[in-house]
């Protein structure tokens, strides 16, 4: 019965070529998509996962309001490991950790600035998973000056060589640390992420006992069936008992009066397995990804293969005429019901497993552009695991199963009877079903059309809307405290040449501006959180910042070293309107423990200096040290690749071999939606894949639909209809479809782009009409295309070849 069934089911399939073709393919491009898809989100929900005890592992995150700005930090005080461990019984373990972004590394005679280098407490490898490959992990961050490198670092750095006991020099002033042991690179599934651990006795914050200074990561780990809800209560008890001791001490106020101003503070646990995707923090160690952008792939993926297998029943049903007298036949001499429904069924698996070979091999040849597109490294090696390939064999069943059950029930509904006298003519008539199909195909089409065209005109907006200051040609040279007492020297020579028409030291530029501090105005108790940045005289001319209100920072006073700027934001947040010399405002300015007050001299036009997604925030202006942690140039015009070789021979000659590292403030804007860019590339992919799919079935349809007209086609020709006419009137019901899915997808792109994704930026752009018209235009112009040239091949045939016979 088997192989009578196969055999049955090959010659439909060849006999068929065209329709078998459209099913094949549409079946395998929905497949290759939806699997590519799967596999993404597989990977971005296997994050943490490798460390023992992860469902174990919470972080410690900080949250807060203060006169309606929020702040919520991936960042805790340093006595917080401590205060878990010895007052709250069901924490197990808990674990210190700091951060720098780039650090200077000098071996020898060679320098290198390395990305990001942790520092760790003694336990950090009984407390994670990572690999260690050389040393002892209970020792290798025990004491001062010790460090561990990745493997990739250390052949960097020694090639073949042994790793352990040799020297490095970190930082700009050259510290001596001595390499304790080789880690097994970072997976890239993991939120930490680092090249280098550093001891964490060698870092003063760790030795930090203030409760009001948040500057690290603090982890715990609980004892199985142990309460977490009991380790908030104690987080929210040490807010009350460590403190607003400290609020007191620093601010003049008790916690109580804090909190009645309306601010707001406290502790929030966040288990390590939800880091990836479920936070949005300030600071965080590595940028996280969206658990939104996993539920709208998810959907995309069940769409796009929805659409597909929409297709296959599409042309199943449309053309049953074509099967109803086997149907027919076969139930005249006593097939049953169940075996038709198997032998249909059958079929759909065949072309389920043909489609999902010829998927498979669409992987493998996207897997590499995919991993450039979605900024992954996928490997193929995911198809190595036996249960991954059993999950592939149980998706192509489904898909065959989806695919083939409405046809396969539809089909052998018919009565022999009525089929054996000619009542059945063909599927096309009864065209509901299919009609509500193929509208609900474009509705999804559409959906993705608009989303994706939303999403670029936000990218777009982003990267073109006025930040309020001149960010292009802007150079930020990094670790300009290597130059020492070349400072001065250095920014004069580079002055000197006319590639470079200014330059300012501070200690972050935009958008990186993220160090904050508590303020109080000399006639107010409130207490206001700013921003702050300490820069130089020249910061104005260099950055292009545009100033309402008073005068910058000039050498002719020398008493600006006591003096500020606020933003607007700031100065209308204490109150104030007009300067009028009087403003002051008491803060700590790393000076010393005691807050100093210090003159509003001017006020700057608000700028972002931080992610599009916010708005802007209160900022100060102070001057700071020289140099400072970081350098702004601005370029002028001319080769870019002559005027780089000029300062980094200039750096060479004043900074005693430290690296030269650089990089573009407009550029560093850019990556801060790289998630976003991201998001829009994957959704145009598969938008255009998705669309690709449906007009397939359009095509399907319309040459089955146009084949059951060709004598009325023919007739209406020979009575004089024009080309043109004829094409029109086998057009006109697709693309009524077409429209009919249109009104109903932009509302729906429109509210769900507006109220889920557009809600996350600060400055964004409207849904205006003429976008989701010109959707609506580009997706009816794709479709008629597509079904316009089946209508003019059959419109343009002679009528005599189809008349002839009758």
């Amino acid at each position: 019965m088997l192989k009578s069934y196969f055999k049955i089911t090959y010659r439909t399939l060849i006999k068929n070529k065209f329709y078998s073709a459209i099913n094949i393919l549409g079946l395998s491009l929905g497949m290759a998509a939806s699997i590519l898809i799967i596999i993404f989100i597989v990977d971005e929900l296997s994050y943490d996962k490798f460390h023992p005890h992860g469902e174990l592992t919470y972080r410690v995150n900080m949250q807060g309001k203060m006169n309606g700005n929020e702040f919520n930090m991936a960042l805790s005080p340093s006595p917080m490991a401590q205060a878990l461990k010895d007052e709250v019984p069901e924490v197990a373990d808990a674990i210190r950790l700091g951060a720098f972004r780039t650090m200077p590394i000098r071996y020898e005679n060679k320098t290198f600035t390395e990305p990001m280098m942790l520092v760790a407490e003694s336990n950090f490898f009984d407390f994670f998973g990572f690999e260690m490959l050389q040393g002892d992990p209970n020792t290798a961050l025990s004491g001062t000056d010790k460090i561990v490198l990745t493997e990739t670092v250390a052949k960097k750095y020694f090639g073949d060589e042994e790793a352990i006991g040799k020297v490095i020099f970190r930082g700009p002033d050259k510290k001596a640390t001595e390499v304790s042991g080789v880690v097994e690179d970072p997976p890239h599934n993991s939120h930490l992420d680092f090249n280098m651990i550093l001891s964490g006795e060698s870092w003063a914050y760790m030795k930090d006992l203030q409760w009001s200074s948040n500057n690290l990561y603090t982890y715990y780990r609980i004892h199985p069936q142990s309460n977490p809800e009991n380790v908030k209560v104690a987080l929210d008890s040490f807010i009350q008992k460590y403190f607003g001791p400290e609020i007191e001490q620093y601010l003049g106020i008790s916690l109580e009066s804090f909190l009645a101003q309306g601010n707001q503070f406290g502790y929030i646990s966040q288990p390590l397995l939800n880091i990836h995707l479920n936070s949005d923090l300030g600071e965080e160690i590595k940028p996280g990804g969206n658990i939104q952008y996993l539920y709208v792939f998810g959907a995309i993926a069940i769409f796009i293969i929805v659409i597909a297998c929409i297709n296959f029943m599409n042309l199943a049903t449309a053309r049953s005429a074509n099967r109803a007298k086997e149907v027919g036949v076969r139930k005249s001499v006593g097939a049953g019901k169940g075996r038709l429904i198997g032998q249909f069924l059958l079929e759909s698996m065949v072309y389920s497993f043909v489609s999902g070979f010829f998927a498979l091999v669409l992987i493998i040849l996207a897997l590499r552009p995919f991993n450039a597109l979605s900024g992954k490294d996928l490997g193929l090696e995911i198809f190595a695991n036996p249960m991954i390939l059993l999950g592939y064999l149980g998706f192509i069943i489904l898909i065959g199963m989806m695919a083939g059950s409405y046809p396969a029930f539809y089909l052998t509904s018919f009565s022999p009877v009525a089929v054996l006298k000619g009542k059945i003519r063909n599927g096309v008539k009864r065209s509901g079903f299919r009609n509500g199909l193929v509208v609900f195909q474009f509705i999804v089409s559409i959906s993705l059309i608009i989303s994706s065209m939303v999403v670029y005109k936000q990218l777009n907006y982003m990267q073109e809307k006025d930040l309020g200051f001149q960010k292009e040609n802007v150079l930020k040279l990094l670790h300009t405290r290597s130059l020492g007492n070349n400072a001065e020297a250095f920014k004069q020579e580079l002055l000197g040449n006319t590639g470079f028409l200014s330059a300012s030291f501070a200690n972050a530029l935009p958008p990186n501006i993220d160090w904050s501090s508590v303020f109080k105005t000399s006639d107010t108790n409130q207490d206001f959180l700013c921003n702050l940045n300490f820069v130089d005289h020249d910061h104005l001319e260099t950055m292009k910042y545009e100033l309402v209100m008073g005068r910058f920072f000039s050498r002719d006073y020398p008493s600006d070293t006591g003096a500020i700027l606020l933003n607007e934001s700031a100065f209308k947040q204490m109150g104030w309107t007009t300067l009028d010399g009087n403003q002051r405002l008491a803060g700590f300015w790393n000076v010393n423990d005691e807050p100093i007050q210090r003159e509003v001299i001017g006020v700057l036009r608000d700028f972002n200096f931080e992610s599009l997604k916010s708005s802007v925030r209160p900022l100060i202006m102070t001057l700071g040290p020289n140099p400072n942690q970081e350098m702004a140039i601005r370029i002028g015009s001319g080769d870019l690749e002559t005027k780089l070789s000029f300062l980094e021979k200039t750096w060479k000659m004043h900074a005693d071999g430290a690296a030269f590292e650089y990089s573009f403030v407009d550029q560093n804007f850019e990556a801060l939606f790289q998630s976003e860019q991201k998001m829009g590339n994957i959704i145009l992919i598969f938008t255009v894949l998705a669309i690709s799919i449906a007009c397939l079935g359009l095509l399907g349809l319309a040459a089955y639909t146009t084949e059951q007209r060709s004598k009325e086609i023919s007739i209406r020709k020979t009575l004089g209809a024009s080309t043109a006419h004829l094409v029109t009137i086998l057009s006109k019901d697709f693309t009524l479809l077409v429209v009919l899915a249109f009104v109903f997808a932009g509302p729906l792109a429109y509210y769900f782009m507006t109220n889920y994704w557009l809600v996350n930026f600060a400055y964004r752009v409207e849904i205006d009409l003429f976008l989701i018209l010109m959707a609506g235009v580009i997706s009816i112009t794709i479709s008629w295309l597509t079904v316009s040239y089946q209508s003019f091949k059959t419109a343009a045939n002679n009528p005599v070849d189809y008349l002839k016979n009758e």
